[in-house]
C-alpha cells in the first residue's frame, strides 16, 4: 500500500510539472513608427500651423507666423480659488493605561485651485475638421501644520498670491501638455519609439520547444531593433517570414485541448498577430486575433488585436497610405520668439497676446474702444496694457494706462470693472497708504448695496450711504462676519435670520447670493 501511495504521488508531481512546462514569459522588443492622425492634412506641402501660443507644437508640421493651414487659438481663462478652509486636527497623548494625559490641536489650510483654458482650431484645408475643446486642471492644496488657527490664517493671507500663481503656472504646463497630446492625436505625425512591447516566449527550459522558442525570439528581437520610423519595413517582413512559419508549425503539433497545449497555440497566435500589426499588415493581424479568440485561452487579447487592427485600417484609409514608416519633417519657419512680438517698454511683454476689446470710460466721461491683453485683466487694478497699432493695423507695442485715470472698464464679453475706493488686505501695498481707488470687477450693483471683486480674490462691499468700500477679508469683517451682514440686512428679519443661522459664508458665491437677496428686498 505504501508503494502505491508513493507511486501516485510521483505521478501527480510529474503531471503537475509537465502541465506547468508551458509557462510563458514576457520578452520585450523595440518598435519604431509614425503615429498617424485621425484628421490628417493629406497634402504635405500644406502641413503648416500658426498659433498665438509658443508652447503649442505639431509633429510633422511647419510652424509659420500667420495664416497656417491650421490656425490654433489658445485662451487661458485664469485660475479660480475655491473656499478656504482651516481644518483643526485633535492630537491626544495617552499613558500606558490608555488614559488621555494631554490634548493638543494643529491647523491646516485647505483650498482648491482650478484653472481652465480652451483652444479653437481653424482648418483652411477642410472646415469640417475645425476643432475646439476645453481643458482644465485642479489641485486640492493642503498646507503644513500650524499650532494655532491664527498662524494658519496668517500664513495663507501672507502667501495667497504666491500660492495661486504657483498653482496657476503648474496648471498651465499641464493644460498645454494635454493640448499638445490632443492636437497631435488629431492632426500630427508623431514619431514613436517604444521599448515596452513584448512577445510570449516559453519560460521553462525543460520544455522541448524552449530552445527553438528562444531562438525565434532572438531573431524577432534583432529584426525589430532595425525598425526605423522613416524606413520601409519590406525587408523586415522577409526576415521574419521563417519565424512566422515556425510559430504556425507549432499549432498542429499542440492541437489538443489541455491547458499546456492551448497556451502553446496562444503564444503562436499572439506573437504572429503582433508581428503583423507592427509590420503594417492589420488585415493579417486580425486573422490571428480571431484565432486567439477561437483558441479560448485568452479571448481578451484577440479582441484587443482586432480593435487595434481596425483602428489602424481606419487611419490608413484616412491618411491614404498603407504604412506608418515614412519621413516626418517638423520645422519652425516663423522666426519668432512669441507670436506676436510686442516689445516696446519695460511694462510691455514679449509674451503672446490674447486680445479682447474693451471700452475705457475716463473720469471725464470720455469713452474709448481699445484692445487689451486678456492676461492683464486680472492685474488691471492699478494699470493696464493697451495694444498700440501702426497705420496698417500691425501691433507695434503696448501703452501702459493708469487705472486711476479711469472711471470704469467694460469688456465686450460683459465683464465690467469700476474704480472703487477701499483699503485692501491681500497685499502689503495698502498697509501704509490707506484706502485708494482701484479697478474692481462688478459682481452686484443695486440701489442699496454693491459688491465688487479686487484682484480676483478679495470681495469689497460698498453701501449706498458710504462711498468708501470695505473688504470682507479685513480683520473687522472676518472676526464679525455675521454681525456685519446682519447690520447690512437691518429691517429685513427673514434675511437676518438666515445670517444668524450661518447660511452665508465669507466666500464670493455666498456674498453674491446675500447681496442679490438684499437688493431684491428694497
Amino acid at each position: 500500500m505504501k508503494n502505491i501511495i508513493t507511486l501516485i504521488l510521483l505521478l501527480f508531481a510529474y503531471a503537475l510539472s509537465f502541465s506547468q512546462s508551458a509557462n510563458l514569459d514576457r520578452e520585450y522588443f523595440n518598435v519604431s513608427y509614425v503615429k498617424l492622425p485621425t484628421h490628417p492634412i493629406l497634402d504635405n506641402s500644406k502641413r503648416t500651423f500658426s498659433t498665438n501660443k509658443r508652447a503649442i507644437s505639431l509633429s510633422g508640421f511647419s510652424r509659420v507666423k500667420s495664416n497656417g493651414t491650421l490656425d490654433i487659438n489658445y485662451r487661458f481663462n485664469g485660475t479660480n480659488v475655491g473656499e478656504v478652509e482651516i481644518k483643526k486636527t485633535k492630537h491626544e497623548k495617552k499613558d500606558d493605561d490608555g488614559n488621555v494625559v494631554s490634548t493638543s490641536y494643529t491647523y491646516k489650510v485647505h483650498v482648491t485651485y482650478t484653472s481652465s483654458a480652451s483652444i479653437a482650431v481653424s482648418n483652411s484645408e477642410n472646415i469640417e475638421n475645425d476643432y475646439q475643446n476645453d481643458f482644465s486642471e485642479k489641485d486640492n492644496y493642503e498646507s503644513k501644520n500650524f499650532s494655532t488657527y491664527s498662524a494658519a490664517q496668517n500664513y495663507y493671507n501672507n502667501n495667497r498670491n504666491n500660492l495661486r500663481n504657483t498653482h496657476s503656472s503648474d496648471h498651465q504646463k499641464g493644460i498645454l501638455y494635454s493640448i499638445n497630446a490632443n492636437l497631435n492625436n488629431i492632426y500630427g505625425y508623431q514619431i514613436t519609439n517604444s521599448r515596452s512591447e513584448h512577445f510570449w516566449i516559453l519560460g521553462k527550459k525543460k520544455h522541448p520547444e524552449y530552445k527553438k522558442h528562444m531562438e525565434a525570439f532572438e531573431t524577432m528581437k534583432a529584426v525589430f531593433s532595425k525598425m526605423k520610423s522613416d524606413e520601409s519595413v519590406a525587408n523586415l517582413k522577409n526576415e521574419l517570414t521563417p519565424v512566422i512559419d515556425y510559430f504556425n508549425s507549432l499549432v498542429p503539433k499542440y492541437a489538443g485541448q489541455k491547458k499546456k497545449e492551448t497556451k502553446m497555440r496562444y503564444a503562436s497566435f499572439y506573437n504572429i498577430a503582433k508581428m503583423y500589426y507592427y509590420l503594417d499588415m492589420p488585415e493579417k493581424s486580425k486573422i490571428y486575433a480571431q484565432k486567439l479568440i477561437d483558441n479560448g485561452y485568452d479571448k481578451s487579447d484577440g479582441k484587443y488585436f482586432i480593435r487595434k487592427a481596425d483602428e489602424l485600417i481606419t487611419k490608413f484609409k484616412a491618411n491614404n497610405t498603407n504604412t506608418r514608416h515614412f519621413e516626418v519633417l517638423t520645422e519652425d519657419l516663423s522666426n519668432i520668439v512669441e507670436e506676436p512680438i510686442i516689445v516696446e517698454t519695460e511694462e510691455s511683454s514679449s509674451l503672446d497676446l490674447e486680445l479682447i476689446k474693451a471700452y475705457l470710460v475716463s473720469k471725464a466721461g470720455d469713452t474709448t474702444l481699445v484692445d487689451v491683453d486678456t492676461k492683464d485683466i486680472k492685474n488691471i487694478a492699478y494699470k493696464m496694457n493697451i495694444v498700440r497699432y501702426a497705420d496698417n493695423g500691425t501691433p507695434i507695442g503696448t501703452e501702459v494706462k493708469s487705472a486711476k485715470a479711469l472711471n470704469e472698464v467694460l469688456f465686450i464679453d460683459g465683464t465690467h470693472y469700476k474704480n472703487v475706493n477701499f483699503k485692501e488686505t491681500t497685499t502689503n501695498q495698502e498697509t501704509l497708504n490707506g484706502s485708494q481707488e482701484k479697478l474692481c470687477k462688478v459682481l452686484v450693483e443695486s440701489n442699496n448695496i454693491n459688491l465688487y471683486l479686487f484682484n480676483e480674490e478679495e470681495p469689497v462691499i460698498v453701501t449706498s450711504n458710504n462711498e468708501t468700500g470695505i473688504s470682507t477679508l479685513s480683520k473687522s469683517y472676518v472676526f464679525g462676519f455675521n454681525k456685519n451682514l446682519a447690520k447690512l440686512a437691518e429691517g429685513h428679519p427673514v434675511l437676518i435670520e438666515k445670517v444668524n443661522n450661518n447660511q452665508f459664508k465669507n466666500t464670493i458665491e455666498d456674498l453674491v447670493k446675500f447681496c442679490n437677496e438684499l437688493a431684491s428686498l428694497n
